[in-house]
């Protein structure tokens, strides 16, 4: 293995898919970049030049940039802070049960790090690029680096806040050409220091304080979620109102002040950054003395949404009990393996309460959803829940379909192949099918803010 270039590579702690995507960018843009993680299996497959992660384009610039010696990487923290002036940490910071996120990966990393610093010496810039709540990178990761090398922050060593604002499915696209950085600096140096790392991607920097943005990520995920619950609410109101809400919403989202995105109905958000951000705000913000009314209601609208999901199907059915269910898609979104929050697992908690069997299916998603499952859940596969290895697998023997993610391979699937549904009957969650395509084959076709046609 190639030794990590010495002197002024820039350092990634934490290669999941922020972590990842994050050393990618910067390898692409021409950088030496030098990765670590405390996960062996992901480090062996990453110094291979193979992506431990499905995202699009990620597999071919991890092989690209390992090749051409732009992307390496370290076996200790002491030769990657030998090898690097910048360290960006992209750390995990799980929810805790009661909604607060979890810190210790954080803490950990801050204590590696600093000790590791403090055994070579020199200035350098430790940048927090985990998602974390306002006031973390000043009041926990700066006093533990602090502690840990013995320095003064400022001047043995500095620290930022850089939050991502990638979306999986499009994760590498987001990282490459990102539509604003946000970097929360203490000083001029380390200002200096980012905006020249960040100057390849022709992108609007935004310059606060480190606290500042931390909040502007929790901000944009609130606002972004707050956004799919509302459109959820309103497509309720459309199946009552007889109308559709997709041209409703584009309609709404024409005026200016609103825009569309995000602005589409579904089952309800998932993934590991909205819940999981939504939560640790509203615990700080109680710990904080304030209320949350609004961004709470955000996930209330959510977790009943999956649910009305499932409530189309059975009133459009006449009942679920004893009926086998395909369920389409177990992916959070289409074009990734992340599981994470996928309103696939609640889909499939209702569908059992209701005594229906359910056969599962997604392109690539199935081993992470099932090593997702529940207990009580996992207890009844090969009983009243399967796995299927096609498509055309979980359609045949099953009475109705509901298409939980829009992957493209249900799109371009025979319209004929719906018609091997014994009650002929497809809820689509995500608008994913020409539904006169399938009621020219005789297959009823049910969406969230439609109904039935």
């Amino acid at each position: 293995m190639k030794r990590p270039p010495q002197g002024r590579a820039i350092g990634v702690v934490g290669l999941g898919y922020v972590g990842i995507a994050t050393a990618v960018s910067f390898a692409n843009s021409g950088k030496k970049v030098v990765g670590y993680d405390v996960d062996d299996e992901r480090m062996m497959s990453l110094k291979k030049g193979k992506a431990p992660i499905f995202e699009p384009g990620l597999s071919e610039l991890v092989s690209r940039h390992v090749k051409n010696g732009r992307l390496s990487f370290a076996d200790s923290v002491d030769d990657l802070i030998g090898a690097c002036n910048v360290i960006f940490i992209a750390v995990p910071t799980p929810s805790a049960k009661d909604g607060t996120i979890d810190l210790s990966f954080l803490k950990q990393a801050a204590q590696d790090l600093g000790y590791a610093q403090s055994r070579n010496p020199g200035w350098r810039l430790f940048v927090v690029k985990s998602t974390v709540v306002p006031g973390t990178t000043m009041n926990d990761f700066a006093p533990t680096m602090a502690k840990c090398t013995g320095g003064t922050l400022g001047t043995g060593f500095s620290v930022a806040s850089n939050p991502e604002f990638l979306a999986e499915g499009t994760m590498v696209e987001d990282a490459l050409h990102p539509p604003r950085i946000v970097i929360g600096i203490t000083d001029e140096k380390s200002e200096k220091l980012l905006k020249s790392i960040y100057a390849g991607f022709h992108s609007k920097v935004v310059v606060l304080s480190p606290t500042a943005a931390e909040l502007v990520k929790y901000a944009s995920n609130s606002m972004l979620a707050t956004r799919v619950s509302f459109a959820n609410e309103i497509s309720r109101m459309a199946e009552k109102a007889g109308v559709d809400v997709y041209p409703v919403l584009d309609a709404v989202g024409m005026d200016p002040r609103i825009g569309g995105k995000f602005m589409r109905a579904g089952p309800g958000f998932g993934g590991s950054c909205f819940t999981k951000d939504i939560k640790a705000l509203i615990a700080w913000a109680k710990a904080s003395g304030l209320e949350t009314s609004l961004i709470s209601a955000t996930l209330d609208v959510n977790d009943r949404q999956a649910r009305h999901v499932v409530d189309l199907a059975r009133e459009s059915t006449g009942g679920l009990k004893g009926k086998r269910v395909a369920l389409l898609g177990l992916s959070f979104k289409p074009d990734t393996s992340d599981t994470r929050d996928s309103r696939a697992y609640t889909i499939v908690e209702e569908l059992l309460w209701q005594e229906a069997t359910v056969s599962l299916y997604d392109p690539v998603a199935v081993e992470n959803f099932r090593r997702g499952l529940p207990h009580g859940v996992a207890d009844e596969i090969g009983g009243r829940l399967f796995f299927a290895s096609s498509l055309k697998e979980a359609l045949r023997g099953s009475d109705i379909a509901i298409i939980q993610c829009d992957w493209e391979e249900f799109r371009r699937t025979p319209t004929a192949n719906w018609k091997l549904l014994k009650d002929k009957l497809v809820v689509d969650s995500r608008r994913t099918l020409d539904r006169k395509a399938l009621a020219r084959n005789g297959v009823r076709y049910v969406s969230v803010g439609l109904g039935l046609d």
